[in-house]
């Protein structure tokens, strides 16, 4: 190997001796990966002057636990997430519009992260991503509409200009338009002519003729 690359022009003495360049001595830095506590204040405000952070600051995390009435389990297994971190990952999942899978990758990757659902990993990962349906699935039980949204306006109140009124986002579109399928079609032209019969009749004061409009009703309700 070494006479091959030799006879390629490459030098094998100089090629051990090479350092990287460093442009200046103030670029160099050390970060301690291993001590969770180094720096912990430092990191952390930078955190809280970022988006996230600022949506972090703005939650009141302690009224919304006792709202959902969530408690630390003494028993069983170790859980990961305490009860506001339980909620920081549902908010943290609308935040980062991702899949369950790509939202634990993230938690594992990113300090910020980590720091908005109150959990430090270190060097250690979570690898069940099935985690995040879990939780979802125990707030959804624990979830009351009314006194979570009380809890919000009663924190947010002071940015509310129009705290009389209520905006909705809805989606509006035609119920009566269906797809006219050849059955569709001949029941309503089925039902149209008993309504014609049903209203001359009922202008001549003579009987309804005898037919099996009703049987035939019903069988459509079946059907559709």
């Amino acid at each position: 190997m070494s006479r091959i690359l030799k006879n390629r022009g490459f030098n094998l003495s100089s090629m051990s001796k090479i350092q990287p360049r460093v442009l200046g001595a103030g670029l160099q830095h050390e970060f301690s990966f291993l001590n969770p506590s180094d720096n912990f204040n430092a990191y952390f405000n930078r955190f809280l002057e970022s988006d996230l952070g600022k949506i972090y600051t703005a939650i009141p995390w302690d009224n919304l636990v006792s709202v959902f009435k969530i408690k630390e389990k003494i028993k069983g297994t170790k859980n990961y997430f305490s009860p506001k971190g339980k909620l920081a990952l549902m908010f943290l999942k609308h935040y980062g519009g991702c899949s369950d899978k790509r939202l634990i990758e993230q938690l594992n990757s990113n300090i910020d992260y980590q720091f908005f659902c109150d959990i430090h990993l270190g060097h250690h990962r979570l690898t069940n991503y099935k985690i995040v349906s879990q939780i979802r699935c125990e707030l959804s039980t624990k979830l009351n509409i009314l006194k979570t949204e009380k809890v919000l306006f009663n924190s947010w109140s002071g940015f509310i200009k129009d705290q009389h009124s209520i905006t909705v986002d809805a989606t509006c579109y035609e119920s009566e338009v269906r797809y006219p399928t050849d059955q569709k079609l001949l029941w309503e032209s089925v039902h149209w002519t008993h309504h014609q019969i049903r209203t001359i009749c009922k202008g001549l004061k003579v009987r309804l003729p005898r037919s099996k409009y009703i049987k035939w009703k019903k069988r459509y309700i079946n059907y559709h």
